[in-house]
């Protein structure tokens, strides 16, 4: 180790002693201190100063607290004491002294959170039967909006398996959309101590992108049933006043943009609250009349991410 570099070596020890390590440099620290006296010696410098403005500013809050001055206790010569120094500073001086090789063990980690992945929903539109109903979902966990399967082409070739979905024509409209409600009921939290969020992606293609050309995804929540959402979806006038929380995403091709699949992806943490999940993914353009146009939808994936806060 080349001692020359002290501003790296000064940032990992401080680090060490204020318990943000992450597990790489808790490694090169622990070997660095197990190869060189030097950054041991190091160390213990630093977990000195460290130990007396731990002290001070525990006596500071106290007389905030109560009015009254902490006065510290006297040291012996130029040693301080053990009660000084901070539970991490401590357990990592003790392993100077034990062995060297419980460096590796006495560095400590930062606490990171965890979380669950689960993929609720994927459609890739396999099934030829397919018939999507209405436009506008009145229940739970089925297709509406007109999309209907197709199979793949060699001008459009599939992203999951061998067929795809097709937006319903509908010239007289801009847009053209596929919805989904998910009903949060059916999937049980796992614990008070986490968050939970939505992801959904989904592929588009249209053979004659122009810069007017819109693929978006939307994701609203709900505190009402599934079946309920409809009139609540439909009356816009209230619509802020009710939705929960909803977040939205545009992909709008570029002029040098070839006719290919384009991934769209949105995320939105799920509000307390939460009951029903509408999602929508929409092709048209901005242009009045553009959705005449076919388009085509496929790799529809939605997942629930379940995060826990980090233990101690």
């Amino acid at each position: 180790m080349n001692m020359n570099d002290h501003g790296e070596i000064d940032t990992l020890i401080s680090a060490c002693l204020d318990g943000c390590l992450s597990d790489a440099d808790a490694d090169r620290l622990s070997r660095w201190i197990e190869e060189s006296s030097e950054v041991r010696q190091r160390y213990w410098e630093l977990a000195s100063v460290h130990a007396m403005i731990e002290q001070s500013m525990q006596s500071t809050s106290m007389k905030a607290i109560t009015g009254q001055v902490v006065v510290p206790a006297p040291k012996s010569g130029s040693h301080f004491r053990w009660s000084r120094i901070t539970s991490v500073a401590a357990g990592i001086l003790i392993g100077i002294f034990s062995a060297s090789m419980a460096w590796a063990y006495a560095i400590p980690r930062v606490s990171k959170s965890s979380s669950e992945n689960r993929e609720i929903v994927f459609e890739s539109f396999e099934d030829p039967q397919m018939k999507s109903l209405g436009r506008f979902p009145t229940n739970a966990n089925q297709w509406f909006g007109g999309m209907f399967s197709v199979p793949g082409t060699g001008g459009m070739p599939v992203v999951e398996g061998t067929r795809v979905g097709q937006f319903a024509n509908m010239p007289q409209h801009r847009f053209s959309y596929a919805r989904y409600v998910v009903d949060l009921d059916e999937y049980a939290e796992p614990s008070d101590e986490h968050t939970r969020s939505i992801e959904v992606s989904g592929s588009f293609f249209s053979p004659d992108l122009d810069p007017t050309s819109v693929f978006r995804i939307d994701v609203a929540a709900f505190g009402e049933a599934p079946e309920a959402v409809q009139p609540v979806w439909i009356d816009r006038e209230h619509f802020d006043d009710v939705v929960l929380q909803q977040v939205g995403r545009n992909y709008s091709p570029e002029l040098t943009d070839q006719p290919t699949w384009h991934e769209v992806k949105v995320a939105m943490e799920i509000p307390p609250g939460t009951r029903s999940l509408v999602i929508s993914l929409g092709a048209g353009k901005r242009d009045p009349g553009g959705a005449g146009s076919d388009r085509y939808l496929d790799a529809v994936r939605v997942k629930l991410v379940d995060t826990f806060k980090p233990r101690d």
